[in-house]
């Protein structure tokens, strides 16, 4: 059995390889890998806060922010205050970010089902993903 190293090592190099692979789909969109992973987090249709939503596409705050103000400038996001309080404001995908999602994620379904992955995997990978933070369980989304 292979040690957690190997684990590690195999997923990073499966998720680089993967990038590589869709990469020409995002670039065609222009859009790019850090603007995808925002817009995959708030195609759950909830809206999120900048806290919760840098920790879920892996940037820093001060990226965040950055990258939402230009995809609000795209028309591709939109803020909103939040209901209960309204100091807070949660981020939203607005109809044109919604559609790219939609364009870009069919592509990329497409793409990965030429890979013939064995569905398992995914569901494996999901798994793995809950057993090491289990508020993913709720953030989880679909490629």
């Amino acid at each position: 059995m292979r040690g957690p190293n190997d684990l590690m090592y195999l997923l990073n190099r499966a998720e680089r390889l993967l990038a590589r692979h869709l990469s020409d789909i995002l670039d065609a969109e222009r859009c790019t890998p850090d603007a995808w992973r925002v817009l995959q987090v708030l195609a759950d249709g909830k809206g999120h806060f900048m806290t919760g939503l840098s920790e879920l596409a892996f940037l820093p705050p001060g990226s965040l922010t950055r990258l939402i103000d230009q995809l609000a400038e795209e028309n591709l996001v939109y803020r909103r205050g939040d209901d209960v309080d309204r100091r807070r404001i949660r981020v939203h995908l607005a109809a044109r970010g919604r559609r790219l999602h939609e364009r870009v994620s069919q592509q990329m379904r497409s793409r990965i089902q030429s890979l013939e992955i064995d569905d398992h995997l995914v569901v494996l990978l999901g798994e793995l993903v809950t057993a090491l933070d289990p508020k993913d369980r709720e953030a989880r989304v679909r490629v």
